[in-house]
């Protein structure tokens, strides 16, 4: 079932023309800043925008978030398995090629996200959320001691009526869309 509403949701994205993905993610981001300034200033895990995800970075210049601490996902391998840490970030920061050759700062100071932003391939609004298949966050989500406030970022045409979660998913407290943020009641925040 994931198979398919995967090969459905890239099939959509993959129709988005540059000028609609910055419209979105313009839409996305004012929507975000009133989300995070309903929290106290703190660190928020942000994701480097690749295969024609909405891009919420220009979310790291806006005033009312001052005080905000920022990071990104860099992927790490350890002795039990694959997992992301979150490396802190500032708007100039230089970057290098990570896992994927996905942009990640290149001088490391490891935080913790207090909030955490993660990008959705498609979603239910229970709170479960479809990426690529790999597990990342699932993975990290289930061995911090301490989670995150969770918040899934999609394109709203990537919703799915049928919920697809499976026992192992880490279901998101929020889900973010341009149209609109849906609290999930089944979070595990």
């Amino acid at each position: 079932m994931k198979k398919s509403l995967r090969q459905t949701a890239l099939a959509y994205r993959n129709e988005l023309q540059p000028e609609e993905i910055k419209a979105l993610s313009q839409e996305i981001s004012a929507s975000l800043s009133t989300l995070l300034q309903t929290f106290q200033p703190c660190t928020v895990g942000l994701f480097y925008p690749t295969r024609r995800e909405p891009n919420v970075l220009e979310i790291m210049n806006d005033l009312a978030l001052k005080g905000f601490h920022w990071a990104l996902p860099v992927c790490c391998e350890s002795p039990t398995g694959a997992f992301l840490k979150f490396a802190q970030f500032a708007p100039n920061d230089e970057l290098e090629p990570g896992r994927y050759d996905i942009p990640v700062p290149k001088f490391k100071s490891w935080v913790q996200p207090d909030v955490l932003l993660i990008p959705c391939l498609a979603f239910h609004r229970a709170g479960a959320r479809l990426g690529y298949g790999a597990g990342w966050y699932d993975r990290t989500l289930s061995q911090m001691p301490e989670k995150p406030v969770t918040v899934g970022v999609a394109y709203a045409l990537t919703e799915f009526q049928d919920n697809f979660s499976e026992q192992h998913d880490e279901l998101l407290d929020y889900v973010l869309t341009e149209r609109e943020l849906i609290f999930s009641h089944s979070g595990t925040s």
